[in-house]
């Protein structure tokens, strides 16, 4: 029987296994995997919402927060590509990767939304910016998005583990940021191999230092979930 390696399937064993443990602390609320889970299903059907499809290009520019975390198991329900944005680039470098990746919704930590602001009007294919904090010119805020949508499971797109999970972007030392995709399959035997050699339990809990935009940290959102570790975050980058 062949059953595909899906990232989904990593916060579906913690809400099954862990649902009333404490899956997120961060400055301002405790979550359990069980409320994230409520969460991440908001954040699906917004998505839906918004008309984003399997294979559509959703980034993120934000740090180790709560919403980036909700991000990568909220676009995966819908079949979508999580495109996540070094937070330390300049305009331009926004602009190109924003236009070169075709993303169609950009999420927004509110204290590096000074970053793409002046680029927002040169992005014709970005169709919405949804901002982490308060609410801008054209873009919605989070939260109050977020609420407006019901919070049961969420009846997921269809995937194949080939399918893309993820558009993560180099630096460009030689050029522009190159675009490097990554299978569903290939992130999930990366965090099954990470978890095993880090004896990652669900007695872990883990401060997320290295950012979740690069390549050290890309894993840790999958395999402590998977395992019920709790997780804490900072709101500001460190």
């Amino acid at each position: 029987m062949h059953v595909p390696l899906i990232l989904t399937d990593f916060l579906d064993r913690a809400v099954e296994l862990y649902g009333d443990k404490p899956a997120i602390i961060d400055d301002e609320r405790v979550l359990t995997y069980r409320q994230m889970n409520e969460r991440v299903n908001q954040l699906s059907r917004g998505l839906k919402e918004l008309g984003i499809e399997k294979g559509d290009k959703v980034a993120y520019l934000a740090p180790n927060t709560t919403e980036m975390l909700e991000g990568f198991y909220g676009v995966f329900q819908v079949g979508a590509i999580m495109t996540p944005l070094n937070t330390r680039l300049k305009p331009a470098d926004y602009q190109f990767i924003l236009e070169h990746s075709e993303s169609k919704v950009l999420f927004v930590d509110q204290d590096l939304y000074p970053l793409v602001e002046e680029v927002l009007p040169e992005l014709p294919n970005l169709e919405q910016v949804i901002i982490h904090g308060n609410a801008k010119d054209g873009c919605f805020a989070y939260e109050e998005w977020l609420e407006t949508f019901p919070d049961e499971s969420f009846e997921r797109v269809e995937l194949e583990e080939s399918d893309i999970a993820s558009l993560l972007y180099t630096s460009g030392t030689t050029g522009n940021p190159k675009g490097v995709l990554l299978s569903h399959r290939a992130n999930y035997l990366h965090a099954l191999s990470t978890m095993h050699h880090l004896r990652v339990s669900d007695q872990d809990t883990l401060l997320h230092v290295l950012p979740m935009f690069h390549v050290n940290g890309w894993g840790s959102p999958f395999y402590y979930t998977a395992n019920g570790a709790t997780q804490v975050r900072k709101n500001q980058e460190a």
